[in-house]
């Protein structure tokens, strides 16, 4: 099965100027737990992402002072202070099989999707396999236990062997 017959298309972007409330909302209204960050306006090159983790950390957990105030406001805060760079993705025409070990090998739930120019074409995430994928018992489980598996890290860095969205 091929990741364009699974994955969510057209998602709901932000550019890296945009606030993290912005990015915080889109997740509320969306029912999702990550945005992508694409260069400008209606461009869909992708430069990185927002997790719901990305912003709890990066602007909840953070608290540092800011011009003689603690902590940061998410509504003045450019998502790109809090976005990763570094992006897992895949191409809508990878197996979903290449999805499952992306997800175990650098510990997450989403991947995004682009085409040959780094335009975003969509998300798969776990729930999108589960859902609507052809994914067999042994593979859902092991992926599963990898995405788990304690790094003793309080964020796991990202792969070095994994794909990166700036091209």
């Amino acid at each position: 099965m091929l990741v364009n017959e699974v994955m969510t298309t057209h998602p709901t972007c932000c550019i890296p100027s945009d606030t993290a409330q912005t990015a915080a909302i889109i997740m509320r209204d969306e029912d999702t737990g990550i945005v992508p960050i694409v260069e400008e306006e209606g461009s869909g090159k992708l430069v990185g992402v927002v997790t719901d983790r990305d912003l709890c950390i990066g602007v909840i957990a953070e608290r540092p002072m800011i011009a003689g105030r603690e902590g940061l406001d998410p509504t003045e805060l450019p998502v790109e202070r809090c976005m990763t760079s570094k992006v897992i993705y895949c191409s809508s025409d990878d197996d979903v099989e290449k999805v499952l070990e992306l997800m175990k090998e650098n510990q997450v739930r989403r991947v995004l999707v682009v085409d040959d120019q780094n335009t975003i074409q969509g998300v798969v995430s776990l729930s999108d396999l589960m859902n609507r994928g052809d994914v067999a018992g042994g593979e859902t489980r092991e992926t599963l236990q990898g995405i788990s598996k304690p790094t003793g890290e309080a964020s796991k860095p990202r792969a070095q062997s994994m794909k990166v969205a700036a091209k």
